[in-house]
């Protein structure tokens, strides 16, 4: 497989992006792994995890939104996962699961918001490992606190 220049640039940026934006973001560099306690000292789950429309797409802004969204993408195309519109509360975990064929295949980086966000585009980014995906049909889950929340559908071919 032959890499082109304009592959490699957007590659380059990918890793910036992940490397300063999403630490940024939820601030996982320095993450606070203590669960929140209520008043009488047991652990609460916050019901105001809002996860906004979840699509999957070709690329994303500079505050993590999705820009190209597409339900089709190459083998050797990254997949970008993006939960635009979001509010999540501080301590907050959230990961994506990726399925081929119905079968679970890889699971995100799992992060926690340092802080309430809200209006926010959460992603995730999945690449090919090797040389390119496996043809077929993807679907990719959001996990919230360890539960299964909304999730999109996907083809590679």
């Amino acid at each position: 497989m032959q890499l082109n220049s304009r592959t490699i640039v957007i590659g380059i940026i990918i890793v910036i992006v992940a490397i300063f934006v999403l630490p940024r973001l939820f601030n996982t560099d320095n993450v606070d792994n203590t669960p929140a306690d209520d008043s009488a000292g047991s652990q609460t789950v916050d019901e105001n995890i809002d996860l906004g429309r979840v699509v999957s797409a070709s690329s994303i802004d500079r505050d993590g939104c999705a820009t190209d969204t597409t339900a089709s993408f190459e083998v050797t195309e990254p997949v970008y996962v993006v939960a635009e519109d979001s509010n999540v509360p501080r301590g907050t975990s959230v990961f994506v699961r990726l399925y081929h064929e119905g079968q679970p295949v890889e699971d995100a980086p799992e992060i926690t918001a340092d802080q309430d966000y809200n209006n926010t585009c959460i992603n995730f980014i999945f690449e090919p490992e090797g040389s390119a995906f496996d043809p077929g049909s993807y679907e990719a889950e959001f996990i919230i606190n360890g539960n299964p929340a909304d999730s999109v559908s996907f083809e590679i071919r």
